[in-house]
C-alpha cells in the first residue's frame, strides 16, 4: 500500500506524538525529584491492569501503521471508509480532533506541574487539583485519551483497533475509580466534595474550585 498524506498517517502521527510526551512527562516528573511518576505501578490492582493496558497502547501505536503499511486482513480498510465524501470528512475531522485532544492533553500536563504522575504513587502523594481543566472533570487526561483513540479508529480502521479502544475505554474507568478510591483516602472530605460536583468524564455544572 502507497503511503500517502491522508487521515490515517496524520492520526498516527498524532498518537506517536502523545506518547513520546508521555515518556517526555515521565522523565521530567523523575528530574524534579518525584519517587516515582507511576509508570511502573505500585498497587497491585494497577500491575494486574499495566498486564492487559501495556500491549493495548503498544497496539494503538502500531495499529494504524499497520492499517497504511498493510493491503490484507485484518488491516485492509473497508472501501466504503476510503471512498464517498462524507466518510473522508469524517476522517479528517477524527484526525484534526485525535490532535486537539493532544493538545488538550499538553495543556493539562502543564497544570498538573509536578503533580503529574501516570499511576497511583502511595509513597509519593500529590496535591488535590481541582481548578482549571479539572474543574467540572475529574480526570480530564483519561476523558481525553478515550476521545483520542476512538478518533484514532475512526482515522485508520481496523479490527485490532476496535478491540484495543474498547478495552482502553474500559481500562481508563477501571482506572479512574480506583484512583478515586485512593484519593478519597488520602484527601478525605476535600475529595467527597470535589466529587459530588465535578463528573468523572463528562464536564458537569460546578462552582470555582480551588487547590488544596
Amino acid at each position: 500500500m502507497t503511503i500517502s498524506l491522508d487521515p490515517a498517517l496524520l492520526a498516527t502521527a498524532a498518537v506517536w506524538v502523545y506518547w513520546l510526551g508521555v515518556l517526555i512527562m515521565g522523565i521530567r516528573a523523575r528530574l524534579q525529584g518525584a519517587r516515582s511518576a507511576g509508570l511502573i505501578p505500585s498497587q497491585a490492582i494497577e500491575r494486574l491492569m499495566w498486564v492487559v493496558w501495556v500491549p493495548v497502547i503498544a497496539g494503538w501505536i502500531v495499529f494504524p501503521w499497520m492499517t497504511l503499511t498493510r493491503d490484507d486482513a485484518p488491516w485492509l480498510m473497508p472501501g466504503w471508509v476510503l471512498d464517498g465524501l462524507a466518510w473522508t470528512a469524517l476522517r479528517w475531522g477524527a484526525t484534526a480532533t485525535a490532535w486537539a485532544c493532544f493538545a488538550m492533553t499538553v495543556y493539562c500536563w502543564r497544570w498538573m506541574g509536578k503533580n503529574w504522575r501516570v499511576g497511583v504513587t502511595a509513597d509519593d502523594p500529590t496535591e488535590l487539583i481541582t481548578n482549571g481543566p479539572f474543574n467540572r472533570v475529574r480526570h480530564p487526561i483519561y476523558a481525553i485519551s478515550i476521545l483520542m483513540i476512538w478518533c484514532t479508529l475512526v482515522a485508520a480502521p481496523s479490527w485490532p483497533l476496535l478491540v484495543a479502544a474498547s478495552v482502553h475505554t474500559l481500562l481508563m474507568n477501571l482506572k479512574a475509580r480506583n484512583e478515586e478510591r485512593w484519593m478519597v483516602a488520602t484527601h478525605g472530605q476535600a475529595y467527597v466534595d470535589y466529587r459530588q460536583r465535578a463528573n468523572r468524564f463528562i464536564p458537569g455544572s460546578g462552582g470555582v474550585a480551588t487547590r488544596s
